[in-house]
């Protein structure tokens, strides 16, 4: 529930870690803002407050023109809530979502409204409405583009959408732009986030993984080659000076599939996460306090696509990161389809799962048991790639994995942790955790040796970890970190 005298507070101060947190809506105006908006604060009898851009809207409220709510940072959601939404985004129906996930429409409608405050079909409509305000204001993109990358199936249900809600027409809204926008085949769109957020140590955790042909990180950038339903393409990732926020450059074949590069790059880059509330959990473990105070923007970084990851998570059992990445570039290079024309001189995308099956990896460098496992893997996937995205928990989804030939506990976890963002998955047997949680213990050394060294048990781990929840998976990168420490 929302306090009042919090929000008031929040926006009349235009406090900027209230941002996205909620909504102010104006009454006299009939629009709504965020608590940083710049314009003058309104008289606290004509505001009305919502905990997302989604229920101001849905109440007939406009985003203001000067903040745009639209490109507020997003707030952090229950496993199963995302995984929800995650589906309702990508076109799934209401039956098919209830059916994956054993729930009924009352179920999925009360857990909606618990969260949202909305059913899930006005839900799905005003994400939308929104996405399309967000592309009108921000990009170069043709209204019909428009349309169909907000996700209505045709311009005349797009424009009647849009004329009932902001009580005008998706050109006149696109001909209100400060500035006109330059005309590329690309488009550019702010994708915001809550501070602390540290951009470089992001980037350097994925130039150590880069693939040489999909992927191009420097210091300042993050670029790759990308295919996601059919459309082919490529996106750039940088940050914006001076404003928390990142900017997404992206190419497509075919601009109706632009949600879903926004939702996986935001899910990659980990911008919806409240780095306060998962601090204040983490930091009363002294070790764990120690590297966040030394790395407070240091978040979870996730994957482009969850069926790659997997190729590469496998790839990295017991080797070192250099090797892993060096079979991971070949096998792109030997099955991948080649890339679209970039300015990068990225050559190749990652094989798609149906291009990996029966292949012999010859030349690659494989032993026989990885490939065994790959196949093993590969067959599994094709049947019950669905349990990624609508697992209970992390328990149950190692249960079901680990029952795959050559699959167990540390591949499951690191899986989940990068490959589906899970915040609570814990690879316990990773070497990199054993060392940083080792006590060397000087005051019960032994004359044989000058330390003591307490190696702690997978157990003990485990049972350390449990603190932690339900952010064990910010526990462990920050483990790998203290390292360095």
């Amino acid at each position: 529930m929302l306090n009042n005298n919090i929000c008031q507070q929040a926006r009349l101060s235009k406090d900027a870690r209230f941002d996205g947190k909620f909504f102010t809506a104006v009454l006299t105006t009939g629009i709504f803002c965020r608590p940083i908006c710049p314009a003058r604060a309104p008289k606290e009898e004509n505001v009305r407050y919502y905990k997302n851009a989604l229920q101001a809207q849905a109440a007939g409220f406009r985003p203001c023109k000067r903040c745009l709510p639209e490109l507020a940072p997003l707030t952090h959601s229950p496993l199963q809530i995302k995984q929800l939404t995650q589906a309702l985004d990508s076109g799934e129906s209401l039956t098919c979502i209830g059916e994956k996930f054993k729930l009924s429409e009352r179920q999925l409608r009360r857990l909606f409204i618990k969260h949202y405050g909305l059913p899930p079909s006005k839900y799905l409509h005003n994400q939308k409405l929104l996405l399309a305000s967000k592309l009108l204001k921000t990009t170069n993109l043709s209204i019909t583009e428009i349309a169909f990358a907000s996700g209505f199936n045709s311009i005349r249900r797009f424009n009647e959408a849009i004329k009932l809600a902001y009580k005008c027409t998706p050109s006149a809204i696109k001909n209100k732009l400060r500035a006109p926008l330059t005309t590329t085949n690309s488009v550019s769109i702010e994708l915001a986030y809550r501070p602390p957020f540290d951009w470089p140590l992001m980037l350097s955790f994925f130039r150590l993984r880069q693939l040489n042909s999909v992927e191009q990180v420097d210091e300042n950038h993050y670029r790759r080659t990308i295919e996601i339903s059919g459309s082919k393409g490529w996106f750039e990732v940088t940050a914006i000076s001076n404003k928390p926020a990142l900017k997404l450059t992206v190419q497509l074949t075919d601009y109706r599939h632009l949600n879903q590069v926004i939702i996986r790059v935001r899910r990659m880059f980990d911008l919806d996460a409240d780095m306060q509330i998962i601090h204040q959990h983490l930091s009363k473990q002294p070790q764990l306090k120690a590297v966040i105070e030394q790395y407070p923007g240091l978040r979870l970084p996730g994957c482009w696509d969850k069926f790659e990851f997997s190729i590469r998570a496998i790839l990295g059992q017991q080797i070192s990161v250099k090797a892993a990445t060096t079979l991971a570039n070949r096998i792109s290079l030997q099955y991948g389809e080649k890339a679209i024309a970039n300015p990068f001189e990225l050559t190749h995308i990652f094989p798609e799962k149906n291009a990996l099956l029966n292949v012999d990896y010859k030349n690659i460098g494989l032993t026989r048991s990885r490939i065994s496992t790959l196949n093993n893997w590969l067959d599994f996937y094709q049947q019950h790639s669905d349990m990624l995205s609508c697992y209970a928990s992390i328990e149950s989804l190692e249960k079901q994995l680990i029952t795959i030939k050559g699959i167990g506990p540390w591949t499951v976890n690191y899986l989940a942790m990068r490959g589906l963002s899970d915040p609570d998955a814990f690879p316990s047997a990773d070497l990199g955790i054993i060392k940083a949680l080792t006590i060397n213990d000087e005051k019960n050394a032994t004359k044989a040796s000058s330390k003591h060294i307490n190696k702690p048990s997978n157990k003990e781990i485990l049972a350390l970890s449990e603190k932690w929840r339900p952010w064990r998976a910010y526990a462990a990168i920050y483990l790998w970190y203290s390292l360095s420490h």
